[in-house]
């Protein structure tokens, strides 16, 4: 437990800096570093990380798309900003191609299915940090909605698993799916969604309250309700990938915490969705 809360201390000394500057260039560059030890964790726990033609194009894509959001979205312009993410799908497509001709090209050596893996868990892991660092330069030409908008990336996940937490401990009762999350509860997942929903409100009324902004209500009752069932869904499928590969954690790199996909599960899970809602319906006008 100590070794646990001192990791989570160092984590935050990090992190925080990095969430108030993160108009700065320094909040891309953090996480693509993150989506590239992510991916190298995906990609090990697949057994492809030493097989350099396929992982070193997945190291570099995932360190450049969260970085080219930050100058390309500089410029204010919505359109652009869908475009960039027709282009970070054209790019993770680009690279599906690419290894199922390296698999071609094996004679053998690297099974289809094992293509699949990579492009499935690649492509989860960039998209989702690149829709991570999109959220922050959002804007709808007038508002700079993206310094409110990324931050209900972390409400989602956080508030859902600690109503969860909570919930599930007092009055769990019905395992949600025992085969996959033994401690998981019925009670828990409603409690998780519960105040996921609360936390948006509050929040969208601090929005209200201290900017020029006015929070749309229904709307983000319904984004907390979405991101919440999508969050607990992205922390249901990694663990699922655990126990389909007989690990207990992805990694070694945060003590107490296991890897970086171990604590990034469900802010993985929300960040793509959220991003492409916001894209088009605001929650901040």
């Amino acid at each position: 437990m100590r070794i646990r809360t001192v990791t989570s201390a160092i984590i935050l000394a990090v992190m925080v800096p990095v969430l108030i500057f993160s108009e700065y260039l320094i909040y891309p560059i953090v996480l693509g570093l993150v989506a590239v030890m992510a991916v190298f964790e995906l990609l090990r726990v697949i057994g492809v990380h030493k097989l350099w033609k396929i992982s070193i194009p997945a190291y570099v894509m995932a360190l450049a798309l969260p970085i080219l959001t930050h100058d390309i979205f500089l410029d204010q312009n919505p359109e652009f900003q869908k475009n960039y993410m027709l282009f970070a799908v054209a790019t993770v497509f680009a690279y599906m191609l690419y290894i199922m001709a390296i698999a071609v090209f094996s004679k053998g050596e690297i099974k289809f299915s094992k293509v699949a893996e990579v492009f499935l868990t690649v492509t989860y892991v960039v998209m989702s940090f690149t829709a991570l660092c999109l959220l922050r330069y959002i804007t709808d030409g007038t508002n700079d909605m993206g310094t409110f908008c990324f931050f209900l990336v972390f409400l989602a996940a956080w508030g859902t698993d600690v109503g969860a937490y909570l919930v599930g401990s007092l009055i769990g009762k019905h395992k949600l799916i025992p085969d996959v999350s033994p401690k998981k509860s019925v009670e828990g997942a409603v409690g998780g969604v519960v105040l996921a929903v609360i936390c948006f409100v509050i929040y969208g009324a601090v929005v209200s309250h201290f900017t020029e902004l006015q929070a749309n209500y229904p709307l983000l009752v319904i984004i907390a309700v979405v991101l919440s069932v999508v969050s607990q869904i992205g922390d249901l499928i990694a663990s699922l990938i655990k126990r389909e590969y007989g690990i207990k954690d992805y990694g070694k790199l945060l003590p107490g915490h296991g890897g970086i996909m171990d604590r990034f599960d469900s802010i993985l899970a929300v960040s793509l969705p959220l991003v492409m809602i916001c894209l088009w319906a605001s929650p901040f006008n």
